[in-house]
């Protein structure tokens, strides 16, 4: 099963992208957990209020994530060209 198929299947199963055109899918829920998660493998802990901060910080104004976000967007786009499954129109 190619990664064309496999999305087109989880899409059928679940709407992943909203009513205003946003991707919702799981794997960009991140929540203080993550966070507590990533302090424990640390051996270290923090506050409720310092758990949310870090969990703000790391995705406000974060040129890099969004980087690479753009960066994988642009790999598809060209995977799924090379593979036949997207039809394009220069502009």
């Amino acid at each position: 099963m190619s990664l064309w198929d496999d999305s087109k299947n989880r899409m059928m199963n679940k709407k992943l992208i909203n009513e205003d055109g946003f991707y919702a899918g799981s794997e960009l829920m991140w929540c203080v957990d993550d966070v507590l998660r990533v302090l424990n493998e640390m051996d270290m802990t923090a506050s409720k209020e310092d758990l949310e901060r870090i969990l703000i910080a790391s995705f406000q104004d974060n040129h890099t994530l969004m980087q690479q976000i753009n960066e994988a967007i642009g790999d598809t786009i060209v995977y799924m060209i090379e593979e036949g499954q997207l039809n394009t129109e220069e502009l």
